[in-house]
Order: structure tokens, then sequence, then C-alpha cells
């Protein structure tokens, strides 16, 4: 297929892009761009492209934060019919980064620095053949995006998703609105985010630097209308009070995802913003982002699927079948069943409306005596507790009930711990049943979270 060819499988990518011209496309890290200043800035990418010899169907690493500059060339990449494999700056460390690089085949890494100054490194073909789902997505002339799983347990799984069929279900918004771009480039939520923003008619706002006071500064001084982000941040920003020093009035819609919400977290974020609606959202690598509906903004349950998107619950486990679903993994057997459907190890509560809520990772349930514990479950009465900043529950393998439930808490001020561990203990046989009550409570002087906002181990 020539290079025009499959240009023209993602041109209308550009199209949207230029058809909104003066429009505000970007703001905040990298400057503000309008959508035909962004649109020109690809267009001269892919003459860049041409100078270094890039074709359709290679496989190029960009690392850097999403702004225009990157998000530019993630758009001519996806229009010459490339595959780009994002990196985030600082996450992987180097060596890993490099290990990934090999596994993507990967002929082109152009990194960006703080300045968006850019340098383009060539990489030698590695001796091992080229996959075959490279060679399959390069013959189809569709543009792919190859993202890696986090890796906690075990090496990275590299996931090859079609961009066509990725960005193609998105459509034009009747309402733009102005997103903060919280997940980085190399995570499934954080291309959703920018793409389905761009696509929508609405404005990307970027900051690298993801704390809760710079996301506050970020929303007061763009005016940022939806905010995106994970459970975890979402409690570190209201632990953190940086929302009473800033003007958010702005707010319309919290989005979340990537890990089960605690029941405490969404109470005490819906006091704080009773302005703002509250939507669960939910997808993989796998599959991309599906279709979700909160019951209410105080609700866990949600409706997932629609739009091409099926889902099916068997033995208490989500199956879904999405037309976004990755093509397959680089270095993996393929997790789907002969008729397609994925399953997500996800363990999900059925409604009678048919609404469900999220449990959280099947593996991650605790059987003590034969009786299965959510680590949700007990990880928010410890948050109810007092003096708990957070907390992941975890089973610990025990000879005669099979396991315990064990629990490591982060604090917010010390706490002599025997008469933590009593009073934590204390309070939650008040409020749960033994076999859920921790037998050991531990103390974390680091936190709890990973660079992505993503409680370690539990019901992450």
């Amino acid at each position: 297929m020539t290079n025009r060819a499959v240009e023209d499988a993602m041109d209308w990518l550009l199209s949207q892009l230029r058809e909104r011209a003066d429009a505000e496309a970007m703001v905040g890290h990298g400057g503000r761009v309008t959508y035909a200043e962004l649109a020109g800035r690809a267009t001269d990418w892919l003459a860049e492209l041409d100078r270094h010899g890039v074709a359709a169907g290679e496989s190029v690493a960009i690392v850097g934060n999403a702004s225009p500059a990157v998000v530019a060339l993630f758009t001519a990449l996806a229009v010459r019919g490339a595959v780009v494999v994002p990196f985030a700056p600082a996450d992987p460390p180097k060596e890993q980064r490099e290990r990934r690089i090999a596994t993507a085949h990967v002929t082109r890494v152009i990194e960006f620095d703080a300045s968006d100054e850019w340098t383009v490194r060539t990489i030698a073909a590695p001796d091992e053949p080229r996959p075959e789902l490279l060679t399959k997505l390069a013959d189809s002339g569709e543009a792919g995006l190859l993202l890696f799983s986090s890796g906690t347990t075990g090496e990275s799984k590299a996931a090859l998703l079609s961009l066509p069929r990725l960005l193609g279900g998105f459509r034009a918004s009747s309402r733009p609105r102005r997103t903060l771009q919280f997940m980085a480039l190399d995570h499934i939520g954080g291309v959703n985010t920018l793409f389905r923003t761009l696509v929508g008619g609405g404005t990307v706002v970027t900051e690298p630097q993801r704390t809760p006071k710079h996301a506050c500064e970020a929303i007061e001084r763009h005016r940022v209308q939806v905010l995106p982000t994970t459970p975890t941040f979402l409690n570190m920003l209201l632990l953190s009070g940086a929302h009473q020093g800033h003007d958010l009035s702005s707010l319309e819609l919290i989005t979340y995802g990537t890990e089960p919400m605690r029941e405490v977290t969404l109470a005490h974020a819906a006091e704080v913003f009773p302005q703002v609606q509250f939507k669960q959202t939910y997808g993989l690598t796998e599959s991309g982002i599906l279709p979700t509906r909160s019951v209410s903004s105080d609700s866990l349950r949600m409706n997932v699927g629609g739009h091409g998107f099926s889902t099916r619950v068997r033995d208490g486990v989500l199956w879904i079948k999405s037309p976004s679903s990755m093509l397959g993994y680089l270095n993996a057997p393929s997790p789907f069943d002969e008729d397609g459907w994925l399953n997500t190890g996800d363990a999900v509560e059925v409604a009678e409306d048919g609404s469900m809520r999220v449990l959280g990772r099947r593996s991650a349930l605790i059987n003590v005596g034969g009786e299965k514990v959510s680590p949700a479950e007990v990880e928010d009465v410890l948050l109810r507790a007092g003096n708990v900043r957070d907390v992941v529950v975890t089973g610990r393998a025990n000879a005669v009930t099979g396991a315990i439930v064990v629990a490591v808490v982060e604090l917010v001020e010390p706490e002599e711990r025997r008469a933590l561990s009593r009073r934590l203990r204390q309070f939650c046989a008040g409020h749960l049943p033994p076999h859920k009550v921790p037998a050991v409570i531990t103390v974390s002087d680091v936190p709890l979270h990973g660079e992505r906002f993503k409680r370690m181990g539990g019901a992450a």
C-alpha cells in the first residue's frame, strides 16, 4: 500500500482539526494553540517524517508529555500509518523502557525535553523476526497504538491496537468542554481523553505536574470543566485541602476509573463538590474505554456497554466484547475466547436493574475459610476510622483459614503503632463480620500509590 493510501485511512483526523480553525484546541504546558495551528504542526511533522524516512507500518516511540508538539507528532504518525509507541518522560525507568522499545520493534525514538526540544534516535532492526501482528497491521494500512501493561505482576504485556478502530467511534460533541489531560499518553485513558476531547471540539488543558496543587491551579487558571482522574488522586486532592484555596467553580464533571472507588471517598467528594456530576468510567488497554452511565453521582453502580460494546457476567466476573479491542499481545497469548469475548478478571455485583458494581480484580479477593472478602470493602471501613490517609488490603496465606486479611495503612499524623492497630481492629469489628476484620495491620512510611496514582496491590 502506498504512503498516500495509508495516510487517507486517518486523514479524517486532520480534517477534524482543520474544520475547527481558530477554536482553542490546547492550552497549558507548551502554550496555547488553535485547531488550525495544531493541524499545521501535524502537517509539518509529516514533512519531518519524510525527511527521516519514516514509512507506514514502522514502530515509532514518542517520549514526552502531552504538549501540542507531542500531540501533533502523534497525529502525524497516525496519518502516516505508523505504530505509535508512547512513553511518559520518567516512567518507566530507562532500562525498562529500552526493553519495551525492543519488544515493540521500534525503529525511531523521538524524545522531547521539558522545553519541547526534540531529538531523533534511529535503532537498528533486531535479529528476531518482526511479530506477525505488526506485519498484518502494516499490510492492512491501519495506524497502530502499542501500549504496555504496568508490569506489576511480571513482564509487561505489549498490547497492539488499531488507531482507526479505537478513534473511529468518537464523535463531535454538541457541547464541547475544557478537559484536564490527567493521564499520560502511554495509558489508554490518556489517549481516550486527548482524542475524545479533540474530536469532540473541546479544549485539552495540559499540566505535566500531577499534584493536587498543580491540578487545582490548572482548573482555576483555564476554567476546566471536566476532570478525568483516579479514585486515589481524588482522595489525595480532598485530603490535601488544595481545593479550598482555588476557584474550582468551573468544574462540571469528574470522571474516575482505573481502580475501584471507595464509598467514603465518593461521598466526601460529592459533599465538597455539590455542583459537580461524578461519572464512573470503565475500560482496559485490551478493550479501549467502554460507554458507561453511573446510576447517580453518589452511587458506585453503573451501566456498562452500548454502541457496539457488549457485556456479560460469568461466575461473577465481567466479560466484554468491544469493536475497539486490541489485535493482540506481541509477547503473550491472546486473552480472547474463540467468539471474541475478553475475560476482564474483574469481580462484579449485578443489581436487579442490570447495573453493576466493580469489586476489583477477582484474583485480589481473599478467601478466608471459604468466605470471599473484597479488599475494597475493608479499605472503605478503615478509611472511615480516622487518621488514615490511604490503605491497601491484601490476603496472606494461613494454614488454618487458607488466608487472613492484612492491611497496610498510610497515616495522616503519627500514632503509636500498637495502639493504632488495636483501635483500627476494634473499629473494623464494629462494622464488619469477624472474617473480614484485618488480622494484621502495619504502617507504611511511603505513599501507597504509584506514579499513575493507582493503589499498589490490594483492590487496585
